[in-house]
């Protein structure tokens, strides 16, 4: 059994760890999935120390210390799989919610009562195994906390099913497929557990362990996978890559300690830990050990490529939203189209912007048959704003740069994010007597004298222009009729 637990101990802390590093916007959804995965940490983990107590005040102490995490993971499971069905159907939000919250209240009273009182768990009375070591019994009201974990997980398995019959894309199907599978897993050992605890069978706990460690890792996967889906990212081949390469480095750790029997379970359950966190954050660490001894601007540079190298690891994917396209751009898709602007001399910064899971980038990689990537998504949103910056200029007849009010809105754009000449460019080529062949000194001059706050406000709107260019774009696309 401490093998089981330091499986599922394992699982749980990379799971936690690897949604936490990917994961750009911490939406409730963010948080629910986090709150799960830290639920069954805390029940894996106090398995694996549970197998080292020698005494009854101990064993007793653990049990009321970790009782949470026996009703946390149920209760944050079904607020989940709630919020996917949700998102996927936001009309359900009237009942969803005040389901959540009595999920939510109901889990803190069971926590309440299974930690201070010995109505759930008889810390009272222990049961003597036929071997000799004691446990600890169920209490009267055992049946009320085995009907909340049933109900909980029996609505997770309604929701994850609703979900998946309205999703429209396939890869949302195939996510959601894979998430009521885990549920019935769950469902199953669950069940066996509860039957178990109640009845004080003498079978072997692994029966229900077996199917509860199979829903963690295909419910795992799917729930990491569906989440950044819904942010427009596609992270199965970095999902898999990292678990293989957690899993290789933990079993050879892990192997070579076991073999020489150095350490308990509860250091192993240490070690493996800390070969989690630290792999899993790896380049969180090395951020911090480049400021001993490069200077900030390799900093920047190397933390950049780490950032670059796990974006490609993704595919930016559509999100799973329902398309309910409005006339107007909203400010999300501003801010995105005005990142990806400055972001055109910036790979790394392009590369994990937003606009490229929009519908009209999908559309464009499409129509030129490229493969499906960030690269080329990239790409494709790059040619993209060039254009559109080039539908700013009020001359395409001459290559020349003009200075006047007309040039406005082009200029803002193309100088400082096409050409790389901003105010303080333009005051140094004045200052030295440099020039441009295409750029007339009238212009140079005029970028020197604009106020820096006028110059980023026309920038916003010079922006903004672009986004509802593009926004008209995507619009014709998702409703040809309109």
């Amino acid at each position: 059994m401490v093998e089981a637990h330091l499986f599922g101990f394992g699982i749980a802390l990379w799971l936690a760890l690897f949604i936490a590093t990917r994961t750009h916007q911490h939406s409730k959804l963010f948080w629910a999935i986090n709150a799960s995965l830290l639920g069954l940490i805390g029940f894996f983990g106090s398995g694996v120390i549970g197998s080292e107590v020698s005494n009854l005040a101990q064993l007793i102490g653990l049990e009321r210390g970790f009782w949470w995490s026996s009703v946390l993971p149920i209760s944050a499971w079904l607020m989940v799989c709630s919020l996917i069905h949700q998102t996927l159907q936001p009309s359900i939000a009237s009942i969803a919610m005040p389901e959540r919250w009595l999920t939510g209240i109901i889990g803190g009273f069971m926590i309440g009562l299974g930690s201070f009182s010995n109505s759930l768990l008889n810390y009272a009375e222990p049961v003597t195994l036929a071997s000799g070591s004691q446990i600890i019994g169920t209490g009267q009201a055992y049946p009320i906390y085995s009907a909340y974990v049933m109900g909980c997980v029996s609505a997770a398995l309604w929701h994850l099913v609703a979900s998946w019959r309205i999703a429209e894309s396939g890869i949302a199907r195939r996510s959601l497929a894979s998430l009521v599978l885990g549920a019935l897993c769950f469902l199953l050992g669950t069940s066996i557990l509860l039957a178990r605890l109640i009845s004080t069978g003498t079978w072997s706990m692994l029966y229900g362990y077996v199917p509860i460690f199979a829903g963690l890792l295909i419910s795992g996967f799917s729930l990491v996978r569906f989440g950044l889906l819904l942010q427009g990212q596609n992270v199965l081949r970095d999902l898999i890559y990292s678990f293989c390469e957690i899993s290789i480095l933990a079993l050879l750790y892990l192997v070579s300690v076991n073999i020489l029997d150095l350490l308990r379970p509860s250091q192993l359950a240490l070690l493996l830990a800390c070969v989690i966190i630290s792999h899993t954050g790896l380049d969180r660490g090395r951020r911090w050990l480049d400021r001993l001894f490069f200077s900030r601007a390799e900093q920047a540079a190397r933390s950049q490529s780490r950032e670059f190298a796990v974006a490609l690891a993704s595919t930016p994917t559509p999100t799973l939203a329902p398309t309910q396209v409005a006339a107007k751009p909203d400010k999300t898709w501003n801010d995105a189209v005005r990142r990806a602007i400055s972001g055109l001399k910036n790979p790394v910064q392009l590369a994990q912007n937003s606009l490229l899971s929009s519908a009209l980038v999908s559309h464009l990689l499409q129509a030129k048959e490229l493969e499906d990537n960030r690269l080329n998504r990239s790409a494709i949103t790059r040619e993209l704003l060039l254009q559109a910056i080039e539908q700013l200029r009020p001359d395409a007849t001459t290559p020349n740069l003009g200075a006047g009010d007309a040039w406005r809105w082009y200029n803002v754009l193309y100088l400082p994010y096409v050409r790389e000449i901003n105010r303080k460019t333009a005051i140094d080529w004045l200052r030295r007597g440099l020039s441009d062949p295409l750029i007339d000194p009238s212009v140079l001059s005029w970028l020197a004298d604009i106020d820096e706050d006028t110059f980023y406000k026309w920038q916003r709107r010079a922006s903004d222009v672009i986004a509802a260019q593009l926004w008209e774009q995507q619009l014709k696309l998702l409703q040809p009729d309109a």
